[in-house]
């Protein structure tokens, strides 16, 4: 059997030139499957429109060609005859092929289609400082804050990594050296920096170019872009059709593509909102304006499918914003800017409030392809490697217990909760629709009420969405780390009630 290939995305399209399938053609296809995976391609259609007859020795290769896949590739076949699909649906084994008409069909089955963004570059901007999300920014890049065991960063480029994107480039500013120990490239993906900042002895300061502006700098000094790119915010979770998304721009030759969604009304002031007409295209941008100026209530949610072409409107000054100044630069030019706004989910990470809110989204399971970081130990509970989950703790979920925390006997939880890394939840204590920060020790007797909490500091969540709440400590609240300290300690001599040394 002959065969050649082409490459679609990360799809490998196989032709075979054979007039009967045999048996003996199983050991070229998988010699095939061989190359596909040498070149890095995540998937395989099977062209069998040469195919003339097909023997039941080589249906059985078909299926076992099949089953046989590495795991994460995907496997089909098209285009077969007339009289071959007749042979293979005599046969009880054709239930275990996936077979489609056409090649056209075979791209747009979901499996496929999301495999065909190979070569696409995706810049995710993760360079500013969070203010809105103080305290848990203080130390930490909103975009590497924990979700569910992982950053919320790696959610993101995990997403994308699904349909194909392995070229990632990030712009560092605020705590840019946790990007570089977080972030490598490796033989699946690549990752680029544009930092936005520089090492002054050995304290980072941050200068941040505005979004508009590093797209600009990528483009014109760095030669980053020689097709269309797409620009996501590095803070928020989504599950967008990123493959449909594209689809939808390059059908409509736009410069920009603006994926978008429908918000309530007294949230439209957090957004950049677009009035546009029936067709999607936008007559208006207006950023965060109040409710009786907002023209929709239709919200950009910071995922742009960008032509390099757009950048051309990109005034060469600092601090020039994608929402605030390229995209009304663009309307002002009569460029073309095209909204997608099919159904998908999106948690923006704004604020503690929406921080909370996204994980009791993500453990309830609302959030297609979210899962928490570890295994089930009981019904909605979720622990991590290494945590410590006492049989005799009550546990109401969904809860998530992070890598290596500990839920002592005792201890009461009623979800949504969030247990962080290192954590302890001591007997008697209550934890009720909060988060426990990483190396964080709730005392015994402590309880703890829709809140997020550290050592330092604790905050109402339901409240802490545009105005600062007072940050004091919660009582009973401590660093595990300095508790462990406290109670590895030797006795010290003290005075006795009689004036010796007990």
């Amino acid at each position: 059997m002959l065969t050649n290939s082409e490459d679609v995305g990360m799809i490998s399209i196989l032709k075979i030139a054979t007039a009967r399938l045999t048996s003996a053609d199983y050991v070229t296809l998988k010699s095939a499957e061989a190359r596909c995976l040498a070149r890095g391609r995540s998937a395989m259609l099977v062209d069998l429109s040469a195919v003339r007859r097909v023997a039941r020795s080589g249906l059985a290769a078909l299926v076992e060609f099949q089953s046989e896949a590495p795991q994460g590739m995907a496997v089909g076949f098209f285009g077969a005859r007339e009289r071959v699909e007749n042979d293979i649906a005599r046969c009880a084994l054709s239930s275990l092929l996936t077979l489609f008409k056409s090649r056209k069909d075979a791209l747009v089955a979901p499996r496929f289609r999301a495999r065909q963004l190979a070569g696409v570059k995706a810049v995710l901007l993760v360079a500013g400082s969070g203010s809105r999300m103080a305290p848990l920014s203080a130390h930490t890049p909103k975009p590497l804050l924990d979700f569910l065991g992982r950053p919320v960063l790696d959610h993101v480029m995990r997403h994308l990594s699904g349909f194909g994107i392995r070229d990632f480039i990030l712009n560092p500013g605020h705590f840019a050296p946790q990007f570089h120990a977080y972030v490598r490239s490796s033989p699946l993906r690549s990752v680029q920096f544009l930092n936005e900042g520089q090492l002054r002895g050995d304290v980072w300061q941050a200068d941040p170019l505005g979004s508009a502006s590093t797209l600009r700098q990528l483009h014109q000094n760095h030669n980053a872009f020689d097709q269309d790119f797409l620009v996501f915010c590095g803070d928020a979770v989504t599950d967008i059709d990123v493959a449909a998304l594209m689809e939808q721009h390059r059908a409509s030759g736009a410069d920009v593509t603006i994926a978008a969604q429908k918000v309530p009304p007294d949230q439209v002031y957090k957004y950049g909102i677009i009035d546009a007409d029936r067709a999607g295209r936008v007559r208006r941008f207006v950023e965060k304006p109040s409710l009786q100026q907002a023209p929709s209530q239709l919200a950009s949610c910071g995922i742009y499918v960008v032509s390099p072409r757009a950048l051309s409107h990109v005034v060469p000054l600092p601090a020039q914003d994608i929402a605030q100044h390229l995209l009304p630069g663009l309307l002002a030019a009569g460029r073309h800017l095209q909204v997608y706004d099919a159904a998908f989910n999106w948690v923006d990470m704004g604020c503690p409030q929406d921080y909370f809110a996204g994980l009791s989204r993500g453990l309830r399971g609302l959030i297609p392809g979210v899962m928490p970081l570890g295994h089930l130990v009981r019904r909605h509970v979720w622990a991590a490697d290494g945590a410590n989950v006492s049989p005799r703790a009550v546990i109401v979920g969904p809860a998530f217990i992070g890598a290596d925390a500990v839920v002592e006997a005792g201890a009461k939880l009623e979800g949504p909760v969030v247990v962080g890394a290192g954590a302890r939840v001591c007997g008697r204590s209550l934890v009720r629709r909060s988060v426990i920060s990483s190396q964080t020790r709730i005392g015994a007797g402590t309880w703890v009420d829709d809140m997020i909490v550290a050592p330092d500091w604790a905050l109402d969540h339901r409240f802490s969405e545009s105005h600062l709440q007072s940050l004091t400590p919660l009582e009973g609240v401590v660093s595990e780390t300095v508790a462990e300290e406290i109670l590895a300690a030797p006795l010290m001599d003290v005075p006795s009630r009689w004036g010796g040394t007990g």
